[in-house]
């Protein structure tokens, strides 16, 4: 179920009316049989494996707070890690080994084995695993009882997408069900520009790059470069629109959850850039992966190694692919290079003051990273090797340059009286003036999320505001809402 969609509004509404009707004491037992609910909404058969592995890890995490020992440890993110493998990249791995070795069998396993990916296991692995190790470090907090943990992993408002919960961020809100106004204005106002940025601004944007992405061959060089600036512009305004609406039902539940974003491209440098986009997952790969790699605590080279090696992780968690792999990499040797050049050569990169600069900087940031956002996006890896190869070559006029150099102007000539043009020119992307006004929804956005204090301002007014700007919402995702598909990140 989509947040954006029709039958989530039905069960929410249902959800929500009973929540607050039922005593207090049996509300989270409620919420349990609604996650469980709502996951079995996709499929039946994997809700049974869901709660197949939240009870292993339940089990887990008790021989764990009773023995806290590396071998347990070890053996819950173990086992995991190979849940996640076996149904997110298996495939991937037999393409590898088939491009390694040209064997048929590698080529043949798609056909031979079907694996349905079960909704949200990037995101519940890395919450389990998060549970195992903080509880391994410190085994002294009370135990959480079985129901309790049930619903930590199956908590449908952030069960899809994150923001990725540990158990210090979800556990505090169970004694705290009760009704609040505040939070209500605050979960409408979240939901609201949720609901904005995924239909206004990231689905006409998808409507843009599409076609670009689909057929990378035949746009021209802009064309090819925008529509990374474009997806920069999309992909925010989908996650962090998802996000606003996980952390707006949530509230409506009475639950306070981690924030997930906070203005990300108005950052000056790679590593400020990854503090306020997914905070959730960058702050997972750093207590996680970073930390126990040995993070900057072995030398210059070890540390560069381990920015490198948790961002291509990184990478590699949202999906099973080279460009996965390329994306995660890429920044990796960024943020490795940054640090170099800050530490090593006493490179001042990151302007506080010159107010020119740090807009200068932070463009500089949005570049680099819709660069990546290029990576990212491609439908495979051939399709951004094309894509990254015509920003270079496919300029408007070398196709015609070639035939004409063939004493072929003629045909060219003969082709502009079709219309549109001489066919021989490669296509322009269209429906640019998108990218003009969807620019001014991310910089208000980013506006709201990097000085929070200048909008409480107008918090007094909530008992009036909020229903006006709840019409004006509706009316506008009623006139100008397009053809849109699932939230991006609904597949990792």
């Amino acid at each position: 179920m989509l947040f954006n969609s029709i039958p989530f509004l039905i069960f929410f509404s249902v959800v929500y009316l009973l929540y607050w009707a039922i005593p207090k004491e049996v509300r989270k037992y409620f919420l349990l049989l609604s996650g469980i609910c709502f996951y079995a909404y996709f499929s039946i058969a994997l809700t049974v494996h869901f709660l197949i592995v939240i009870g292993i890890n339940y089990l887990l995490y008790r021989k764990i707070k009773e023995s806290p020992t590396k071998f347990w440890i070890g053996f819950t993110v173990t086992i995991n890690l190979i849940n996640l493998g076996f149904f997110k990249y298996i495939y991937f791995f037999s393409k590898v080994l088939a491009d390694l070795t040209n064997y048929p069998f590698f080529k043949q396993v798609p056909d031979l084995i079907h694996i349905a990916l079960p909704l949200a296991i990037s995101f519940y692995t890395f919450q389990v695993i998060a549970a195992a190790v903080d509880t391994y470090r410190d085994s002294s907090k009370p135990l959480v009882r079985v129901e309790d943990y049930f619903l930590f992993v199956a908590f449908f408002p952030v069960l899809i997408a994150g923001p990725i919960m540990r158990m210090s961020d979800f556990f505090p809100n169970l004694d705290k069900l009760t009704p609040s106004k505040e939070k209500m204005y605050r979960a409408s106002y979240l939901l609201m520009s949720g609901l904005v940025k995924k239909v206004l601004v990231a689905d006409p944007m998808s409507l843009t790059i599409s076609p670009v992405f689909g057929s990378p061959a035949e746009y021209d060089s802009f064309s090819l470069f925008i529509a990374g600036v474009c997806y920069a512009i999309q992909v925010y305004s989908d996650f962090s629109g998802l996000t606003d609406m996980a952390r707006s039902v949530a509230l409506y539940l009475g639950f306070e959850t981690p924030e997930n974003f906070k203005a990300p491209f108005f950052s000056t440098s790679g590593r400020e850039l990854w503090k306020r986009w997914h905070i959730t997952l960058s702050f997972w790969l750093r207590d996680y992966i970073y930390f126990p790699l040995g993070g900057s605590r072995k030398g210059e080279l070890r540390t560069y190694l381990n920015l490198i090696i948790i961002m291509t992780l990184g990478g590699f968690w949202h999906g099973a692919d080279y460009t996965f792999i390329c994306w995660g990499f890429y920044w990796g040797v960024i943020l490795a290079g940054e640090r170099y050049l800050e530490d090593n050569l006493g490179w001042k990169l990151t302007p506080q003051k010159n107010k020119l600069l740090i807009v200068i900087k932070a463009l500089i940031v949005f570049v680099l990273f819709s660069i990546s956002g290029l990576m990212f996006r491609s439908n495979n890896a051939t399709n951004m090797v094309e894509h990254f190869h015509g920003i270079f070559t496919h300029f408007s006029h070398s196709l015609e340059v070639m035939f004409v150099g063939d004493s072929n102007q003629w045909l060219v000539s003969a082709t502009s009286l079709l219309g549109n043009g001489s066919s021989f020119r490669f296509q322009h992307i269209e429906n640019l003036e998108r990218i003009f006004y969807t620019s001014i929804a991310l910089l208000f956005f980013h506006h709201i999320q990097y000085v929070p204090e200048f909008w409480d301002r107008i918090r007094k007014h909530d008992v009036w505001l909020v229903p006006v700007l709840g019409i004006v919402t509706i009316f506008l995702l009623a006139t100008l809402s397009q053809d849109g598909g699932e939230f991006i990140y609904y597949r990792f």
